[in-house]
């Protein structure tokens, strides 16, 4: 019985044992908005972010950092961003900038903002609650960091909010209340101002950054740190805040890795001459190109070096600009060191949406040996990503492709990359698409669903579009793709509630999640709510300004029905050229209803696939999903409700 114990015990031990030895994915979006357009600049943000986004690389996280986004750029740095989050341990927004609130709800302002009109804050600002909506979404623990509690600069204070015109604050951001296991602070209390201070960066920033760094400190004991150097700076005049939820300790520093032991002393010159031979290895080493491919997770590096002495220490003397470097058993910082028995293990993650080639710098020492290496990486984006990536998909690692982009020899890549990789979500919805395209139903079906039991979303909201799919069901699946974020969802379930589309009408929620789905870029999502505001409908007042600037807000994504209602289509298609006579500004939307024949039914047929094309810019519309039925049900026009090409978009009178 006193063995039986004893084994048990082992074997928990060694499950602990198991569990600890893991890296952890820890990602963060770092944010400095200082040149703003529109309004006089910010001296402390790009510099905040600059020294924040250092702090988080020291701690082992990968760091998406960004300075002076606009509107459009926040876009597209997000949704990289939380591609990187999905499935992570812990993920972390900082921003420094402009932010105030309207009616309890913050928003964030890009450098690209004028806020001069009442619409203008829904379609060029971003809402905090959006924010940590997806992020919960993809990680189990959150924390969003604002330094972002200034004075609204802006001449207008009346802004529409979903369905009222509500007065903005004079200052300071509201608070937030964050679900379970989430973190929100303020660089100081609700309602109040954060100061820059006199140095380079803010009083908040500054603490933060030094506070971070405190090795084994849980989060709650830094924060509490840095309240008490920001109200000492500021002689009381600041109070950094915080909302919590957290049940897990969030350890931002791990203890500093131990060195490795100084080669014995009697055995030097030995260790030596074999140092300097590693040294040789390490420089030859340098000379590969090492291709990683991107979205996978960590790829092993395989790098051979030729001693697992003891006596042979390897630093790292420069880390890659972009990515994550690690081992199985920990993530990897820019002050790391290896043993020669680890360097087989190095592993590499290239960042998602950065193509350029980085270098890993080594410093290898032997004795008194010392020599330096370089290994080149280089990102790869796998060919089914290239041939058949969706636009908007959340999960997703480029811009991505409408269904009639999709070329041939795509099928063949993606079942190259579902061969190659067959746990990876992705690729087999993206083979679902390219079936898709060619025709093949019932394979492209059986393919995206076994995607979304991986837990691919935009799998789950697919399958209630292709083929026959019940109404009830087809709604279901668009709710829960709709709850884990996905903007085709969002688009087309919120439709369905606003409309009453066989779903119990819910106007409220339908509108916030049109309004979500516009938010992360959806341009019929914009289309829709443009006809919602312009016809006044189920309860919402009529405001053609308010649709006029949804629709010019899908003209600036590109999208060709908006441009269409506005008349641009034939102007953007022009290069641009200096003009002593002012353009002439669009200030109201007159429709002109045709009357239209309904047309025939015409029998699907398999289109003939030309040749993959290179990656388009992202456009934000969304591809077919073969066949419309659950679009036409949802009320999101030919293509599933996601962004169209040609045909009708379901944007009535619009």
């Amino acid at each position: 019985m006193l063995r039986c114990c004893a084994l048990l015990a082992a074997l928990i031990l060694v499950g602990f044992t198991t569990l600890e030895a893991h890296a952890d994915r820890r990602v963060a979006l770092v944010i400095g908005n200082s040149q703003y357009r529109e309004i006089p600049a910010l001296k402390n943000p790009d510099k905040d972010a600059e020294d924040v986004s250092k702090t988080f690389r020291l701690a082992g996280f990968e760091v998406f950092a960004a300075k002076d986004l606009t509107r459009l750029q926040f876009e597209e740095k997000f949704r990289n961003y939380l591609a990187a989050a999905d499935g992570a341990d812990l993920a972390v927004v900082y921003y420094s900038g402009h932010g105030f609130q309207i009616g309890g709800e913050n928003f964030l302002i890009p450098v690209d903002a004028s806020l001069k009109d009442a619409a203008d804050m829904e379609v060029q600002a971003i809402k905090v609650n959006d924010i940590l909506r997806q992020l919960r979404s993809r990680s189990k623990i959150q924390m969003v960091i604002l330094d972002a509690c200034r004075n609204n600069p802006f001449p207008r204070k009346d802004y529409w909010l979903r369905d009222q015109l509500i007065v903005a604050g004079d200052s300071g951001l509201a608070q937030v209340t964050g679900s379970q296991n989430t973190l929100i602070a303020f660089a100081t209390e609700p309602g109040a101002v954060a100061y820059d201070g006199s140095g380079d960066l803010s009083p908040f920033s500054s603490a933060f950054s030094r506070r971070a760094l405190t090795p084994d400190q849980e989060i709650r004991s830094v924060m509490a740190a840095v309240r008490r150097d920001v109200v000492k700076a500021t002689n009381g005049k600041q109070v950094p805040w915080e909302n919590s939820s957290l049940i897990d300790d969030v350890v931002l520093m791990r203890g500093t890795e131990q060195p490795a032991p100084p080669p014995d002393t009697e055995q030097d010159q030995q260790t030596a001459e074999r140092g300097i031979e590693a040294a040789a290895a390490a420089e030859a080493i340098g000379n590969r190109d090492i291709r990683v491919p991107v979205g996978v997770g960590p790829v092993p590096l395989k790098l051979d070096f030729p001693t697992k002495d003891a006596g042979v220490s390897l630093k790292l003397a420069s880390y890659p600009a972009t990515g994550t470097l690690s081992l199985p058993d920990r993530v990897l910082s820019p002050q790391s060191s290896l043993k020669a028995a680890e360097v087989g293990n190095l592993r590499y993650e290239p960042q998602v949406g950065s193509a350029a080639p980085v270098g890993i710098g080594f410093q290898i020492r032997a004795g008194s040996a010392a020599k330096q290496a370089t290994v080149k990486l280089s990102p790869n984006v796998d060919p089914c990503d290239q041939a058949a990536g969706e636009p908007l998909d959340l999960q997703g690692v480029v811009p991505g492709r409408l269904p009639n982009e999709i070329g041939g020899g795509a099928v063949e890549a993606c079942e190259a990359a579902v061969k190659s990789y067959p746990d990876i979500a992705r690729f087999r919805y993206e083979l679902g698409r390219t079936l898709l395209a060619s025709g093949r139903i019932d394979e492209a079906r059986q393919a995206i669903q076994e995607a979304a039991d991986k837990g691919h979303i935009r799998a789950l909201f697919a399958l209630g579009s292709i083929g026959s799919v019940d109404l009830a069901k087809a709604n279901d699946l668009y709710s829960k793709a709709s709850d884990k974020g996905d903007p085709y969802a969002m688009a087309v379930w919120g439709r369905a509630l606003f409309d009453g589309l066989g779903v119990q009408r819910d106007t409220g929620k339908g509108l916030d999640l049109l309004l979500q789905a516009a938010a992360m870029g959806h341009v019929d999502a914009m289309k829709n709510l443009a006809m919602i505001f312009k016809e006044g409908r189920n309860g919402v007042p009529t405001d053609p300004d308010r649709a006029l600037a949804f629709l010019k807000a899908g003209m600036e994504r590109q999208d060709v029905y908006s441009m269409g209602i506005l008349g641009l289509a034939a102007h953007l298609a022009r290069p641009a050229v200096m003009a002593c006579k002012p353009p002439k500004v669009i200030t109201k939307i007159k429709v002109v209803r045709v009357p239209v024949s309904k047309p025939k039914t015409i029998a699907p047929t398999v289109p003939v696939t030309p040749t993959v094309k290179p990656v388009p810019p992202e456009t934000g519309r969304t591809p077919w999903s073969g066949g419309n039925q659950g679009a036409n049900r949802a009320g999101g026009g030919s293509t599933g409700g996601g962004q169209s090409e040609g045909g009708d978009t379901g944007s009535d009178g619009l």
